[in-house]
């Protein structure tokens, strides 16, 4: 038997655990929806547009696409800050964002924002584009909040924004967003990620198995129907399901993950 303590990269002869739900680049899948909203954020970003938006379900993998633009950004073009847990004040989330990018804050707001706008001006000056990322935007614990990131974008000049913001949420960000006119109207690019089809849950597992393994056929294919059926095509649940089949498998020493093993294990989850 085997010890339950040690991952099961061995048995399957794996080079890493391919279903972890953390959101590593490695792991990304170019499936339709999601190299569509690449597209989209990439092109908003390289063409320096206020603000970009990018909603999705939970767990569809907004963060994975958002560490995916991060990772193609190149350092000596791009002055890239991530804000991951937006939920503070409004002075809370200057502070953070000044933090970000290397920043030291200030008491004042103003003098917040004049030094924002300095590295933002000497970036532009050195042909560096100044990008700004808040996952997990739906949390902003007030319009305010919002507020304070409209303004962002009113460094500019004559021919362009000093900056790129870039709002990545659940699906409820939307309608925070509708209902401040003055923010909505400036969203440039808009992209949508939802639950992965059944076609789409067979790419999706069998890319990320390929990133680490040369083997092809450690899920039958009623198996991952059966993962689909159970986890609605949600990423997250897809993660979930596949690694406690992975490892089930491996203590109980199958030759592969079948229907049977999916079903068993998805009744426990």
């Amino acid at each position: 038997m085997m010890n339950v303590e040690v991952d099961y990269t061995r048995y399957w002869g794996l080079s890493a655990l391919p279903f972890d739900n953390v959101p590593d680049p490695r792991f990304y899948v170019s499936c339709s929806q999601h190299e569509t909203a690449h597209r989209w954020l990439s092109y908003g970003i390289h063409t320096g547009k206020g603000i970009l938006l990018l909603t999705g379900d939970i767990g569809c993998g907004k963060t994975l696409l958002s560490r995916r633009l991060i990772v193609g950004m190149m350092p000596t073009r791009y002055d890239v800050a991530l804000v991951a847990n937006p939920a503070l004040s409004p002075s809370e989330l200057l502070d953070e964002v000044l933090s970000q990018f290397g920043l030291e804050p200030v008491r004042s707001k103003a003098g917040r924002l004049q030094i924002l706008n300095e590295r933002l001006k000497l970036n532009a000056q050195r042909g560096i584009h100044s990008v700004l990322i808040v996952d997990e935007a739906q949390s902003i614990e007030s319009n305010k909040g919002f507020e304070e990131i409209r303004l962002l974008t009113n460094f500019q000049l004559n021919d362009r924004f000093l900056m790129t913001v870039v709002l990545i949420g659940q699906p409820e960000l939307r309608h925070r967003v509708g209902g401040i006119p003055q923010l909505n109207q400036r969203i440039a690019v808009r992209a949508h990620l939802s639950p992965f089809t059944a076609e789409e849950t067979m790419l999706y597992i069998a890319s990320r198995m390929k990133a680490a393994t040369d083997r092809t056929d450690v899920f039958t294919k009623e198996a991952i129907a059966a993962i689909y059926e159970h986890s609605k095509g949600i990423g997250r649940l897809i993660n979930a399901l596949c690694d406690q089949c992975l490892f089930a498998g491996a203590i109980e020493h199958t030759v592969q993950v079948d229907d049977r093993l999916v079903l068993r294990i998805g009744q426990v989850r």
